[in-house]
């Protein structure tokens, strides 16, 4: 709950615990049927509870803001979600498969501070049979295309597995070239929701996906400064996850089943107390993230604000 007075322990409650940054996953269903997908799942917020929550993000400090899902660009209104935190201060990220991408989601993309993108392979073949979406692949290049000549900042995210390492080192001249790149992010599949049903077919070694990495790096050359390494243990305690309901989960290492355990909810629990229970590590979570939001969210915030 949002207490009105500003003295409340609640208000700050989140940056006192460390906290800089919130992924939401803000709407449940995907467009895309990935066997890997570790998106959580819970009844999707309308849109009067879904600005009750980001008032209650921002009540508690949280000064940078993530929309994942599922997929955002289903969200009707994700572009005045966009606005809300905009206005509230926060610096916005907004992840999206690509698969859909109408003049309002286009719209809803410009007016973030940094928009992130999945590319899981060099080549169609490889990208689409592992997101299980025929023509995916040309989609997301579309919109690479479309973000470079706006020259809007964006991340590539890739999850590299088993089923598609073979697949990974083709990207690099493909993204060599991008104007409005900010960072390459290669991330190792991690067994969670749909993931741990299926992790036979997508585990990968440690050592196996960090010389997939080195290798990568190598490649770049003197792009490889945007290249960015994450393990699947070295998720554990980063992030500030909250599922489509608004709850919080911790991302704690083989959790059970697969399937993150909830802390507590932003709309119905007092913010303090959350901040009580959110496992996360805060040291490794401020080196992450003070330094991309340096990078790829002050410098665009000022450039978008100036062309409003």
């Amino acid at each position: 709950m949002v207490p009105p007075a500003d003295s409340s322990p609640c208000r700050g409650s989140l940056a006192r615990a460390g906290v800089l940054r919130a992924n939401w996953d803000c709407w449940d269903r995907c467009n895309l049927d990935c066997p890997f997908c570790f998106r959580s799942r819970a009844d999707v917020l309308n849109t009067a509870d879904a600005h009750r929550l980001l008032a209650a993000l921002g009540y508690a400090g949280v000064t940078h803001m993530t929309f994942t899902g599922g997929d955002p660009s289903l969200r009707r209104d994700l572009d005045v979600l966009v606005g809300n935190a905009r206005a509230q201060g926060m610096a916005v990220e907004v992840l999206t498969n690509a698969q859909h991408q109408p003049s309002a989601v286009r719209a809803a993309l410009l007016r973030a501070d940094l928009v992130g993108l999945s590319l899981d392979g060099g080549d169609a073949a490889t990208h689409d049979g592992f997101r299980q979406r025929k023509g995916n692949f040309t989609r997301v290049l579309k919109l690479m295309d479309f973000l470079d000549e706006a020259g809007q900042p964006y991340v590539v995210r890739t999850v590299v597995s088993r089923a598609n390492i073979s697949g990974i080192l083709p990207l690099v001249p493909i993204l060599t070239s991008r104007r409005a790149l900010v960072r390459w992010s290669l991330q190792q599949f991690s067994a969670v929701e749909s993931g741990y049903e299926n992790r036979d077919r997508y585990e990968l070694p440690t050592e196996e996906f960090l010389d997939l990495c080195e290798d990568a790096r190598r490649r770049l050359g003197s792009a490889g400064e945007k290249l960015s390494v994450l393990t699947d243990d070295g998720k554990v305690g980063l992030y500030l996850l909250v599922d489509p309901g608004g709850n919080l989960l911790a991302r704690i290492e083989n959790p059970p089943a697969g399937r993150l355990p909830t802390i507590g909810n932003l709309l119905n629990d007092h913010l303090v107390d959350l901040a009580s229970r959110i496992v996360l590590d805060a040291a490794r979570h401020a080196a992450r993230y003070e330094d991309w939001m340096q990078h790829d969210g002050s410098g665009h915030s000022q450039r978008a604000h100036r062309r409003r």
